[in-house]
């Protein structure tokens, strides 16, 4: 099955998934959304998104070829509350001046059922990179008011501060106790 719209192929299904024509999508910012979950003392959460995104994803001819390559301005973290971003800006958190970017890149990209990707890539924060998992489910494909085609997906990953050296008062936040995963990261992408 093809869709078409006004003699443009903008998707078809491929093994049971509505997948976009190949192609370079680039990252919509204005309709892109990085949000975050953080553990805060034990008991509570912080959430907060960052607002500069940009990137590109890469649609191959099937739906096991699905490649990410995006970039966060981490001086666009947000959590509503000034004392606490300027805190995450600073060096103990961030650094956003001696690291001006996060980088995700993909690296390899499953098709699991229901239309679902798992897609593994290296997540830089700061100058440590480290293996992060992505959920993945798209959202659908249509012609948009200027003519390209425009794709959307939904991404989630779980990951911990630790691992990227983002501990500052963490031990003391949790008296001590292991952290497994203590951030939740959602991701809804709109790229043309």
């Amino acid at each position: 099955m093809v869709f078409v719209l006004d003699d443009k192929m903008l998707a078809r299904v491929v093994n049971g998934v509505v997948w976009p024509v190949s192609g370079s999508y680039t990252v919509d910012p204005v309709h892109t959304f990085v949000t975050f979950r953080t553990q805060h003392l034990v008991v509570g959460h912080v959430r907060g998104r960052f607002g500069g995104v940009s990137g590109t994803i890469e649609v191959g001819n099937n739906p096991d070829e699905l490649h990410i390559s995006a970039m966060v301005d981490p001086a666009s973290v947000t959590t509503l509350q000034d004392q606490r971003d300027e805190d995450l800006r600073s060096a103990r958190f961030l650094d956003v001046i001696a690291f001006p970017v996060i980088t995700y890149r993909s690296t390899v990209t499953k098709l699991m059922p229901q239309g679902r990707w798992l897609i593994d890539g290296d997540l830089t924060v700061r100058a440590t990179t480290r293996n992060v998992s992505l959920e993945v489910t798209t959202g659908g494909v249509v012609l948009d008011s200027h003519g390209h085609a425009r794709v959307a997906f939904h991404a989630c990953a779980n990951l911990t501060r630790r691992d990227f050296g983002l501990m500052a008062d963490l031990e003391a936040e949790t008296g001590g106790a292991e952290v497994i995963a203590d951030v939740s990261i959602e991701i809804d992408v709109e790229a043309t």
